[in-house]
């Protein structure tokens, strides 16, 4: 602590301390303790103190007029007790005053010290854009002694090239303090004075003295005199045109300079700001000159020189800003991107955040310009299992779930269904849930799996929700089932389908009917549902000789049909039934044998498939199994239809 400070607080202390400390207390007064009218004025004291000081400026100024107050309490309270120990007090306030002066502000600055010849110069000969900010002071002055660090903060955080600071003694030199009609007797209430010029003349002050010449009273605080003379308004104008005349200069050698007077202001707000509106201004160059710059800005900013804190602020908010404008202008924001991703890898670990959220940038980016599988690598390459960046379940789901979709966009299957497997575990929240069900379902169907997709698919279109979402399921959940090859799990999930009532809605219902009731399908009577499938379900079907896998699973189910049909057939006039050649009936024929998913042997030399014989009650039981369903299907239909009479009926029954 400074020896005046340390003075000035054994000064303010001086009657508690003497008054209740022994042997100096016994010594001095008759009694130890404090008396009421003493508590009373301490009292006053704290009321006045609190009142008087609230808007001091810096600390030093509130602590120097708190102990002016106590020691004028403490001579009034020596006085009481013994008016020579007032006048001893007295004397020793004289003496540390005259010793011991209020310490001067010997901190960093960017302060132009003038005499009177010097700064008439300056301001005659300047250039007519730039700003002075000139401060007038006496050094004896206590409010001056106190405004000091104010300014000399002000001078790093707003300094520029052409917005510059400059203070000048004006009891070394009277006449310009006459000149500019400053008061510097020791009474003066205009020390400090701080004014604005511009191309010489003078445009705004602080205090303001009126006609009368009555001085306003005018609190010298940084944000007051940051307000009363627009000093952030005047530095963003005097940063940009700064920024302009370095892009139009040699760029890199003047904005590096810029960098370095940013890094060396203290306060990391003012800092930070400085540092965004130069991004703004090199982000609205062109784009070849703005990668460049930007490249150099964050080299500079990722510097260990740079604090981690500013530095981090800085490039989060980048990422804010970049994200106003992914969408309006996609390719600067995805070159911003990638420049910044090659500058923040060697330090990936100190900006693990900001890497994470550039690359959500990258890939909305991406995104929107249809680059769906470059969108889902740059997400893809975040790292969620990151000891430096804990994510949330939540977090990893969302990221997750994004990538799948992205990938499912880009119809890989085989990288969605690795992202899947990583979702897994996160997605337990139910909107996330619903939507790694959708996903699955939908990596199935892409990697042909047609069974297991229509499973997942029905699934969904049972779970309460949207009823138009319910039917795009069951829509999916048809597809895949007409697609499956020939099977017995193929008819359960037809029986299935053909059973839900909502399949009436669906418009090839005609279509579901004839492949549960096992009849025979023509293919022109797929046009319209081959219409609608999707580009992977028109592919050719593996082991099908060229047939679509629609082509195929129809083959295959007409094969069946015909089994129920005839015990044997020729494989001429079974080709003629599928609408293929013989040779293929005949493979197709083999493979379902092969596969048990057929019952019966294929007669080479004579050209005929023998079917299994059905047992005559098997086939019975079948026609029965038909006829009830047939009646249970008039039934529900009568009561949809008339309700009332249906319900009265069953009753009457019972």
């Amino acid at each position: 602590m400074h020896p005046y400070f340390l003075a000035n607080f054994l000064m303010a202390g001086a009657f508690i301390i003497t008054k209740t400390l022994p042997p100096v207390c016994d010594f001095l007064f008759d009694n130890c303790l404090l008396e009421l009218r003493q508590w009373e004025i301490f009292t006053f004291l704290g009321c006045v103190i609190v009142f008087k000081n609230k808007r001091q400026p810096t600390v030093a100024s509130y602590l120097t007029n708190f102990c002016m107050y106590a020691k004028m309490s403490n001579m009034v309270m020596f006085f009481q007790e013994n008016p020579v120990y007032a006048v001893a007090y007295a004397i020793v306030w004289l003496v540390q005053a005259s010793l011991l002066r209020q310490p001067v502000y010997r901190g960093p600055d960017t302060i132009v010290y003038f005499n009177d010849k010097t700064l008439e110069e300056e301001l005659k000969s300047c250039d007519p854009r730039v700003y002075w900010l000139i401060e007038f002071y006496a050094v004896w002055s206590p409010p001056c002694a106190d405004l000091a660090p104010v300014f000399a903060r002000l001078s790093n955080d707003y300094g520029l090239d052409n917005l510059r600071f400059g203070k000048l003694d004006v009891t070394k030199y009277p006449k310009v303090a006459e000149k500019y009609g400053i008061d510097q007797s020791g009474w003066s209430r205009q020390l400090p004075t701080v004014a604005l010029f511009k191309a010489n003349k003078e445009v705004d002050r602080r205090p303001l003295v009126g006609a009368k010449k009555r001085v306003a009273r005018f609190v010298f605080s940084y944000d007051n005199l940051v307000s009363a003379f627009g000093l952030a308004e005047l530095y963003n104008d005097r940063l940009i045109w700064t920024i302009l005349v370095c892009l139009g200069g040699p760029m890199s050698a003047q904005l590096e300079e810029e960098l370095r007077r940013i890094s060396a202001i203290d306060n990391a707000s003012v800092a930070v700001h400085k540092y965004e509106l130069l991004l703004k201004t090199i982000l609205n160059q062109d784009l070849n000159a703005a990668k460049q710059q930007l490249q150099l800005f964050l080299n500079f900013l990722l510097d260990e020189s740079v604090g981690l804190a500013v530095s981090r602020q800085v490039v989060a908010d980048l990422v804010e800003l970049l994200s106003s404008r992914i969408e309006s202008s996609a390719q600067v924001g995805l070159e911003t991107c990638q420049v910044m991703l090659a500058c923040l890898q060697n330090r990936a670990i100190s900006f693990e955040d900001q890497i994470v959220g550039v690359r959500q940038l990258l890939a909305r980016g991406l995104e929107a310009q249809g680059r769906y599988l470059q969108a889902a690598e740059a997400l893809a390459a975040i790292d969620m299992e990151s000891v430096q960046k804990q994510f949330s379940r939540d977090e990893k789901a969302r990221v997750l779930l994004k990538t799948v979709e992205l990938y499912l966009r880009e119809k890989d299957a085989d990288k969605a269904e690795q992202a899947l497997s990583r979702c897994q575990l996160a997605a337990k929240d139910p909107p996330h849930l619903q939507q790694y069900k959708v996903y699955y379902a939908r990596v199935l169907d892409l990697k042909g799996k047609f069974y297991e997709a229509a499973m997942r698919y029905i699934e969904l279109s049972l779970q309460a929700g949207e009823t138009e979402h319910q039917m795009q399921h069951l829509e999916a959940a048809t597809v895949c089932t007409v697609l499956c090859p020939a099977s017995s799990q193929r008819s359960a999930m037809l029986a299935r389908l053909y059973k839900d009532e909502r399949s009436q809605r669906l418009a090839w219902r005609g279509l579901v009917e004839k492949l549960f009731r096992e009849r025979l399908v023509r293919r022109d009577e797929l046009l319209e549902f081959s219409a609608s499938l999707q580009p992977h379900q028109r592919q050719a079907s593996p082991n099908s000789d060229g047939l679509t896998t629609l082509e195929a699973a129809v083959a295959e189910h007409n094969l069946l049909a015909v089994s129920r049909l005839y015990n044997n057939i020729s494989l001429a006039y079974l080709g003629q039934l599928l609408e293929v050649q013989p040779e293929r009936a005949e493979q197709m024929a083999a493979r379902m044998i092969a596969e048990q998913r057929l019952v019966g042997c294929i007669d080479q030399i004579r050209g005929f498939v023998q079917f299994e014989e059905r047992h005559p009650m098997s086939l019975w039981d079948c026609r029965i199994r038909d006829l009830c369903e047939q009646v249970n299907s008039v039934c529900e239909r009568v009561a949809g239809l008339h309700p009332d009479w249906y319900q009265a009926a069953c009753q009457a029954n019972v």
